[in-house]
């Protein structure tokens, strides 16, 4: 089966699978220089400035969608203190967050929803006060849908917060396009794109910021560290996984340096009704 037909929770099941040896550790640590967890283009740096974007504090309650293993997530309650429940649809992904959750301390105010990111999602509207979505937006098949999620389950002026690599602001080949796309469904989309789809879904944009810089700064490192370890790492993935995670990662960097597809950030809030 094609990586792109296979069933969204299954795509990155190899890289879950051996995500806290203590291999993948010395690697993402040699990438970021902080291991926080990370599987996409999050440092630590980036992560502590975006907690004061979403105005979080001790009392509030953060949704993160698309949280992966959950080391940004956890991340964020041990350092502000927070509340934050976690969407993912992968089964080994949750086991990995319930395992760093506890390992940090945070389980109390940790909790977990499996649940497809591209359908209705099983929670209470109102309950939360931030969310945030790291380098997921791009892989989703009805962004606007989310969006109007997202909007159904803040309350009042919350504030959702979202990076997505997948601006297309250059030139982009058919060759490159699917280097940059080996896990499955990948949707690039134009500059203004997003902005349309948070206006219609009820937020009042805030602030953007392009991280292309950061992206490639993650990308080199993350590249220098598996060739670093290229022989540890062909026994776990195997020789085609690592070459398509090497071209994968010089995809990006190509694609960054010559600026054909950025990283942006995207802070906004849920509009609330005049006064009349």
């Amino acid at each position: 089966m094609d990586a792109s037909n296979k069933p969204p929770a299954n795509r990155y099941e190899a890289l879950y699978r051996d995500f806290d040896s203590a291999l993948m550790r010395r690697i993402r640590r040699e990438a970021y220089g902080e291991d926080i967890g990370q599987h996409s283009w999050v440092g630590a740096d980036e992560l502590r400035r975006d907690t004061g974007h979403l105005g979080l504090t001790h009392s509030s309650r953060l949704l993160d969608l698309g949280c992966g293993p959950c080391g940004p997530l956890t991340f964020v309650i041990a350092s502000v203190g927070c509340s934050g429940t976690g969407v993912e649809l992968s089964a080994a992904a949750l086991r990995l967050g319930r395992a760093r959750a506890a390992s940090l301390g945070v389980e109390a105010r940790f909790t977990l929803r499996e649940a497809d990111l591209d359908a209705p999602l099983p929670l209470e509207p109102r309950q939360f006060d931030a969310a945030m979505s790291l380098d997921v937006i791009l892989h989703l098949r009805d962004r606007l849908r989310l969006f109007h999620e997202v909007a159904r389950l803040l309350r009042p002026a919350g504030r959702f917060m979202f990076t997505d690599a997948g601006i297309v602001t250059g030139s982009l080949s058919s060759e490159e396009v699917k280097s940059r796309s080996p896990y499955g469904f990948t949707q690039f989309v134009a500059p203004g794109w997003n902005e349309g789809l948070l206006e219609s879904a009820g937020f009042r944009l805030i602030e953007t910021e392009n991280r292309t810089a950061s992206m490639l700064n993650n990308a080199r490192g993350r590249l220098s560290a598996i060739q670093a370890h290229r022989a540890e790492l062909e026994k776990v993935w195997s020789t085609a996984g690592f070459e398509k995670q090497r071209d994968y990662l010089e995809t990006v960097i190509k694609l960054s340096e010559r600026g054909a597809l950025s990283r942006v950030m995207f802070l906004a809030e849920v509009r609330t009704p005049q006064a009349v």
